[in-house]
């Protein structure tokens, strides 16, 4: 095992590849093996040694007869001659393998990860000119050199709001879980957070085609489709969205810091206040997370939001810290 480190490792001084950790690794190892002290001039001359071309095969016998038959005759140094033979070809294999290593080992993509804190919201600029506004607790993942040459293709987990730049031959994939959504220059809300049961999209302009398995929508403006992910039966959920007294969609009301929910459970609302105020609901029975509401948290904090919900549902509340516990 030592005799093949010390060869991988005067493979790695010949090509200019070892560390200085390694380059004392090797000292160390040939201190301890005094017969494979020669192993380091040998493995040198054999990486200086040019390729030439061979000449005449009655040539080629001389020079071999003339380099071993002074050998031939020592015999008592034949031995060592048959190690250091078999150490030169060890060492021309070795130093090969890792050159032909070096050439052809695989890259690692640099991936470049834009985030979203808990409690606010970040706009970003992509490479393409495309922007994403990410809500709250959101990540989204591309790859950092080839993004906007090659591909245009992001992984989100979470809640974002892209404006697509256009670039002809080159649509913009975004894949949302088990989801991908193509579209090549538009304005749309994609909501796909881990662990929720269904993904979510909301074309705001332009046109977007939507995936899943083996299935696919495409969307107009004003238009939501939600695709259940968990479970057996898959129906996609179409429908055509209403503005409200603004002009604005309710679907990226979040961008306005505003939080809008529409005859909801309690247990979805809480699954949104998680990630809008950073805290964790724990319900006493399954009972009140059926309790259904309807309104708009804008600037109130969790305990004015809570309040105020309980003006249209009776039940109680107690808030410790980050957790908040909700009773009959």
């Amino acid at each position: 095992m030592s005799n093949d480190r010390i060869w991988i490792l005067l493979g790695k001084e010949c090509s200019g590849e070892i560390s200085p950790a390694e380059l004392a690794e090797l000292d160390l190892l040939l201190k301890d093996n005094p017969e494979a002290t020669a192993s380091r001039e040998l493995a040198a001359s054999i990486w200086q040694t040019p390729i030439r071309e061979a000449t005449t095969v009655h040539n080629s016998k001389e020079r071999i007869w003339e380099t071993v038959s002074p050998q031939l005759r020592a015999r008592r140094h034949a031995p060592v001659v048959r190690r250091l033979v078999a150490a030169a070809a060890a060492a021309a294999i070795l130093t090969v393998a890792w050159v032909g290593w070096r050439l052809i080992r695989p890259t690692t993509p640099a991936l470049q990860q834009l985030s979203s804190t808990a409690g606010g919201k970040s706009r970003v600029a992509l490479p393409d000119g495309s922007i994403a506004w990410l809500n709250r607790n959101t990540q989204l993942h591309f790859e950092k050199n080839r993004f906007g040459k090659q591909h245009r293709e992001v992984t989100l987990d979470g809640e974002a709001f892209f404006d697509i730049a256009k670039s002809e031959g080159i649509p913009f994939v975004i894949h949302a879980g088990k989801v991908n959504i193509r579209v090549l220059g538009t304005a749309f809300n994609v909501r796909a957070y881990a662990g929720d049961s269904a993904v979510s999209t909301t074309l705001v302009r332009g046109k977007i085609a939507v995936s899943f398995q083996e299935k696919t929508v495409v969307l107009q403006p004003e238009e939501k489709l939600t695709i259940p992910v968990i479970g057996a039966a898959t129906i996609f959920q179409q429908k055509h969205l209403k503005k409200d007294s603004n002009g604005q969609l309710p679907e990226i009301s979040w961008l306005n810091n505003k939080l809008i929910f529409d005859n909801e459970t309690f247990g979805e609302l809480a699954a949104k206040m998680n990630r809008w105020y950073g805290v964790t609901f724990y319900f006493e029975s399954a009972s009140l997370q059926q309790l259904r509401f309807s309104g708009i948290v804008d600037t109130e904090t969790i305990d004015e939001a809570l309040k105020m919900l309980q003006l249209s549902r009776p039940f109680n509340f107690r808030i410790r810290g980050k957790e908040v516990h909700i009773s009959n």
